[in-house]
């Protein structure tokens, strides 16, 4: 059955086919790799009225929990390749934050900011009764993982950055677009401007057939306007700009940092940075890679984190 879904979707690629199509083969192939990774989809309903998306490893939670955050304008399926190169081997929670993805609602009502949002996962794993965890974030979802680290430490096992914010150090050539033009290029406003964000974000293709790409941006760009908003708030709250505030160096949860060498939007500086002020890091440097490791290079990016959870967690004490 999983062979002849590949195959039909493959044909759809090849092919091509009418929107409707397109967007069904788009959708059978996220399945599939949901499946390959050994993950299913779940609802989980939190008081304060979310209905959260959450990707979650089949089975019991026997094996080490990891959460994993994505970034500004993504969602959990970022993490789907990362993911399949672990699977058996940590029991993994990857919701789709507020404001992105399928959690509901989404709406330009609501407060993005770091804090509010870290609050809401904490309120998300009590629902689904995680109690300690590794947790990991990638660009605005380093930020969280930082501030999850800052209000409740003692739930946390590790802490992994990946490409983070917090310290917020931009490229130069990132500023200087954000500078001289009215439109952010992470915010697409068609499913075409789609392709220029992943060509921001990405040093190198990801494997992503066009078509799929297409139907990315078709669902991004309907959250456009919403989009705006988590840009703002994240963008007004403090927990972005943590350099020299002495909230980092109180972080003493084992932390690994890692890193894109050709990240356009994120400067390599930021990796000094997080370590000349969290005293418990340690950082590995990607050749080749830009902004989302963990979906460029998912097998070394793998291969960094579990060798840190297994230092952090050995077998013996899991």
């Amino acid at each position: 059955m999983a062979i002849r879904r590949v195959l039909l979707v493959l044909a759809v690629a090849l092919l091509g086919g009418c929107d409707t199509t397109r967007h069904w083969a788009y959708q059978e192939g996220m399945a599939f790799e949901k499946w390959r990774a050994g993950l299913e989809d779940r609802r989980v309903e939190t008081a304060d009225g979310l209905d959260w998306q959450v990707l979650t490893s089949k089975g019991d939670q026997d094996a080490p929990v990891v959460v994993l955050i994505h970034g500004f304008g993504a969602d959990g399926t970022n993490w789907l390749h990362f993911a399949n190169e672990l699977q058996g081997d940590y029991y993994f929670v990857i919701p789709d934050l507020p404001g992105h993805g399928r959690t509901t609602p989404r709406t330009a009502d609501m407060n993005y900011g770091i804090s509010e949002q870290a609050e809401r996962v904490f309120a998300l794993l009590d629902e689904m009764q995680v109690e300690r965890f590794h947790v990991a974030g990638n660009s605005m979802g380093g930020a969280i993982a930082i501030e999850m680290a800052r209000r409740q430490p003692s739930r946390l096992l590790s802490l992994g950055l990946v490409d983070s914010a917090g310290i917020t150090l931009q490229t130069a050539e990132f500023l200087n677009t954000l500078e001289q033009s009215d439109k952010n290029p992470l915010i697409p406003h068609s499913a075409e401007q789609f392709h220029t964000t992943l060509d921001w974000a990405s040093s190198q293709s990801v494997g992503v057939p066009g078509f799929v790409i297409t139907e990315m941006g078709k669902e991004k760009a309907a959250n456009a306007d919403v989009a705006e908003k988590v840009w703002r708030d994240m963008n007004l709250d403090p927990a972005m700009r943590l350099q020299g505030r002495g909230v980092l160096p109180r972080i003493e949860t084992p932390t690994l940092i890692l890193w894109g060498r050709e990240d356009r939007l994120l400067s390599l500086d930021n990796v000094e940075a997080f370590q000349e002020e969290l005293p418990n890091s340690r950082a590995v440097i990607l050749d080749e890679v830009g902004h989302i490791p963990m979906t460029e290079a998912p097998e070394p990016s793998a291969e960094a984190f579990d060798e840190f959870w297994r230092d952090v967690q050995p077998r013996a004490a899991r």
